[in-house]
């Protein structure tokens, strides 16, 4: 079954997808499967990107007013 939705923003490393949908990051295999959420945040999320050795994603989220960027583990583990 597909689903349509918004997909924003992807970025690409190795065999993995990280892309904003519903203000959120999802990652999903570049095969094609099911999409995991990353986050759940409040604010709006943009810009993904992968750091160089796929292990981080960095990203902008606007939660108060102005873009912040965050790092987190590319896996979604803390």
């Amino acid at each position: 079954m597909t689903q349509n939705g918004y997909y924003r923003w992807p970025t690409i490393h190795s065999n993995t997808i990280i892309f904003v949908s519903e203000d959120d990051l999802w990652r999903v295999s570049a095969e094609g499967g099911r999409a995991e959420r990353l986050t759940t945040s409040l604010g709006t999320i943009s810009y993904p990107l992968f750091s160089p050795d796929g292990a981080r994603v960095a990203f902008a989220c606007r939660a108060e007013g102005v873009d912040e960027s965050y790092v987190m583990p590319a896996d979604g583990r803390k």
